[in-house]
Formats: structure tokens, sequence, C-alpha cells
């Protein structure tokens, strides 16, 4: 078993570590990571400057339930009846058509693998994300979870995290741009979500072994047969691999699909690109070969194993240092990191609550609806044929020398955003997509266009007086290029900072975030898990 992979210590010095003091006692090793990111590789350029793409995908957490206090965010600060969510009693901890449950923070101060740090997650099958959205009014979060889950552990669905109880995720949001629209692909669980990542659909028809609406016990082997993006970038010449963890053999692929490509019927041929790029690399040890001997490929899946996933019940902390030691890796080549773009994006929603509805296409739409005829025999349907999506909203960081924040972009998302990204850049189209979520007008999915108009920036010193990057380099000290970032202050300020004046313009939606109380909207309910 590997023992290096977590942030450049064991994994038995890495419990320790979070057994010791929690999130907090660790931020010595992701700050000095993330300030030399912030510092590192070029500050203006065009998303033809960007040659790598690296693909990081996480577990089962919603927007509001990590960032829900990020200000600047469509999070708490926002007016919404949808945070006073009916059905529940939280006091006798029932069904009651009169209670009202409001978000609370969980509690993460008795330790890390105690009450909040380390909740189970919420029901997040088809059937409960289903009803959850309930047409659109998205107000039956808690009755949806009475019916598969505890009296003790339904309102879990409404909790959420803060600054203090996942810092180095605010980190990390400080110091690059977070979306705050990117919504997980299908209103259903992991296995659904990641067939979009990969291959922008999960077969409604039922022609190609589909539809997968669950994430059955045992990983699917070479049972889909629809085309993958990866065939189309091998097709096209350019480059990919997805690495997966195999620390944990066949645990980590049930919980995270980490062998995502076996499930297609296309793997079956042991030399064939999906076999050769698709399951022999390794996470970490291929990718930071490959890093180091500046053979990364144009485009990288990575899957880590189910300890660093964020699935819960493993705490955030560790997935967050997953997180830093993928940009410590990427680091460790200057020449790479300065034209790679890491996109961190979590599969869905795990249950947790979200206040934004999700935007889902008409009934009939081609492509968004189950079409088979016989609903009732597609396994974890419960009847309903949809629509498939959007889900809700998950966490997204784009971690780049061209994305340093803070930045907040406003426009919608989901995973297939990230395939069409990788048309724009590369030219290879997206298979499978439908024309609804290909269309603009409506901008329903828009792709990461925010990457392809790169605009010059200007270091400011503390005199106001300004330069231009000729250079391409901003050529600051990493010392003083983020003087904040180790104590994790809000704003990311130094004698010398960056004014993205021209980046500003070319991001819709760009805000500068606000200052905002470090709870939920009104009073604070009562932690049912104290």
């Amino acid at each position: 078993m590997s023992q290096s992979h977590i942030g450049g210590v064991s994994r038995r010095e890495f419990l320790a570590k979070v057994a010791a003091g929690g999130a907090g006692a660790l931020m010595s090793f992701a700050g000095p990571v993330i300030e030399k990111a912030y510092g590192a590789g070029p500050c203006s350029g065009h998303l033809t400057d960007i040659e790598h793409f690296v693909f990081f995908m996480q577990e089962n957490r919603s927007f509001d339930h990590y960032f829900g206090t990020l200000s600047g965010t469509d999070g708490f600060n926002t007016v919404s009846p949808l945070f006073q969510q009916k059905g529940w009693n939280p006091m006798t901890q029932a069904l009651d058509a009169t209670g009202v449950t409001m978000p609370y923070r969980f509690d993460t101060t008795r330790g890390p693998f105690l009450d909040g740090a380390c909740v189970n997650d919420p029901d997040h099958s088809w059937v409960a994300m289903h009803e959850s959205w309930n047409g659109g009014v998205n107000d039956n979060w808690l009755p949806a979870q009475a019916k598969t889950r505890s009296a003790a552990h339904t309102p879990t669905v409404m909790g959420y995290y803060t600054r203090q109880d996942i810092p180095i995720h605010y980190l990390l949001a400080d110091a690059f741009t977070v979306c705050d629209r990117y919504f997980c692909s299908v209103l259903g669980p992991t296995l659904p979500n990641r067939l979009y990542w990969l291959s922008a659909t999960i077969d409604p028809d039922g022609q190609n072994g589909g539809p997968e609406l669950q994430s059955p016990t045992f990983q699917p082997v070479r049972r889909f047969g629809w085309r993958i993006m990866p065939q189309n970038l091998s097709d096209a010449g350019v480059s990919w691999k997805v690495y997966r963890n195999k620390t944990l053999g066949p645990i980590s692929s049930v919980l995270t699909y980490g062998s995502l490509v076996t499930s297609f019927k296309q793997s079956a041929d042991p030399r064939s690109d999906l076999v050769r790029f698709g399951v022999a690399p390794s996470y970490p040890a291929s990718f930071a070969a490959d890093v180091l001997a500046n053979r990364l490929p144009r485009v990288s899946w990575v899957i880590p194993n189910v300890l660093e996933s964020e699935h819960p019940a493993v705490p955030a902390a560790a997935g967050a240092f997953a997180i830093v030691n993928i940009l410590r890796i990427l680091l460790a080549n200057p020449a790479v990191w300065e034209k790679t773009a890491l996109i961190v994006s979590y599969d869905e929603n795990g249950g947790f609550f979200d206040h934004v509805v999700p935007a889902t296409a008409p009934a009939g739409t081609p492509g968004e609806y189950v079409t088979v005829p016989d609903i009732d025999q597609v396994p974890g349907s419960g009847g309903i044929r949809g629509p498939i999506g959007l889900g809700f909203r998950v966490p997204c960081f784009v971690i780049s020398p061209y994305s340093r924040g803070p930045q907040m972009v406003h426009d919608t998302f989901d995973h297939t955003s990230q395939l069409r990204l990788l048309e724009t850049r590369f030219g290879v189209p997206v298979p499978n997509l439908t024309a609804w979520r290909r269309s603009e007008p409506p901008r329903h999915v828009r792709r990461l266009q925010f990457l392809e108009r790169m605009g010059s920036c200007q270091v400011v010193h503390r005199g106001g007086t300004r330069r231009s990057c000729v250079s391409g380099r901003c050529g600051w000290s990493q010392r003083s290029a983020v003087s904040t970032i180790r104590s994790g202050q809000r704003s990311v300020r130094s004698p010398v900072y960056l004014v993205l004046a021209a980046r500003r313009r070319c991001v819709s939606g760009y805000a500068r975030r606000r200052s905002m109380p470090a709870h939920g909207p009104g009073p604070r309910p009562k932690n049912p898990l104290s």
C-alpha cells in the first residue's frame, strides 16, 4: 500500500494530524502550496495558451453545503423562501406539515471523526433527488429524506460548513476562481453523473446498455456501448489519460468508479487506447511521473481513492489535501503548471440541500427524459422518467495561472461544460450532447468560456503605480505575492497584487465578493446532532 500520496506525507501521518487537530492543524501544509500556485506562472494569455486540462472529480457535496457562507456567492445572503424547508419538525424530529427546518451549521468542534465533520450523506438516489426537486418547486427535501433515513439522520440534509470548518476549501476559493452556478448533470447519484462527465449521456433510450439511473453496489463491467469523449480525442490525435488511484483496489472502484472506462464494451481489447490510457495509468504515481517528464497529456481525468474523495463520512479535510496534493504535483514542473488548468468539481450533491432550482428541460425534450418502453424495468427509476437534469449545484474550482482570484463566475455550467471546453480548445466534438444542453440561446449550459479570453493583467503597488506584465510574467517574489494566504484571510492582498481589470470585463457575472455573516440566513436553529 502506498504510504506517500497525501500532501507529501504518509497516510498514517496524515490521519494522525487530522486526529490531533482537524483541518486547522493541516493549514501549514496547504498554505505554502496554494501560495506558490498563486504566484507562479504567467498572468495573461488566451485559451490557446492552455495545453493541459486536468479534470479532478470529488464526491457528494452541494454548493450551499460547502459555500453557502462564502461572500459574493448565490448563497445564504440571497433572499429565498426555500431556506425555510417545510414538512419536518426539528423539535420532535418527525414529519410535520407545519414544521420548518432551516440550514444549520454542522458541529465540528468535537473532533474530526465525530458529529458534523463525519456525517453520513443523505439519500441522493434518482428517486430522492426528484422528490426533493418536486417538479421544480424545490421544497420537499425533508420528507424525501424521511422515507429512507432515520429520524436522527433526516435533518442532516440541511447541514452546512463555514470557513472555520473547511478552511482549505475557502483558501482555494480566495486564491482562484469559483463557479457558483455549476450544476451536476443528473438529478441522481454518482455513476450517472460520472457517465455524463466522460460521455455526456446515460443512454436514456436504452439502445447501448443504459439507461443508468443508480450507482450499483458492483461496478458494471463492459456493459455500456455508447461512444465516449476519450474515443473522440483519440480519433482527433489529442492525447488523454484517466489516472485512477488503485491503492484500495476494488473498494475504491466500487465507491468512486475509478475504473469507469472498463464499464464500456470498447475496453475489451487490451491493445485499445481505452485500456492503454484509460485503465493502465495510476494516480498519483503515473500522473506525477508524467508531469515531471513533460509527458502530461492534453486531457487528464483524475480520480483519487475513496479516502481522499470527500465522500461522506470521510472528513472534508482529507479531500482538501487531495486537491492540494495534485496542485503540488503540477507545481513540481513549472513548465507544465504555466500551461495547465486544473478544474475541480464534485460528481453530485450527495443529497445535501441547495436552494437554487436547476434548469430542466421541458417534457418530451429529446435525450433529456428516459424513453425506454417500460420505465418500471429500469433499476432505481421508481417509475420516474425525468427530467434527467440539470441536477443540483455542486462546488467547482478553476485553478490555474489564468484564473487567479478571488473571482466568482455566475454563468450556468454542468459536467458537460468541461467536455465543451475541450471542444472549443481542440475542435473535438462532444459525443451524445443533446441540443438542449448545447443551445445558446437559451443559454442553459455554457462552456467554461471565461477561460477563452484571458485579459492582460497589471501589477499594482501599494503606492498606486501600475506597470504592465510585458513579458507575460508578473515577476513578483513568491514571499511578497500573497501575504495573507497563509493566514486564510478572505481578501488576498500583498505589497504587490493583481488587478484583473480586463478579465473582469470578459467574465460574465464577475463579482467581487462582499462581506457577510459566517452563518446562514436568520436565526440559526439548534443543531440536531448536538
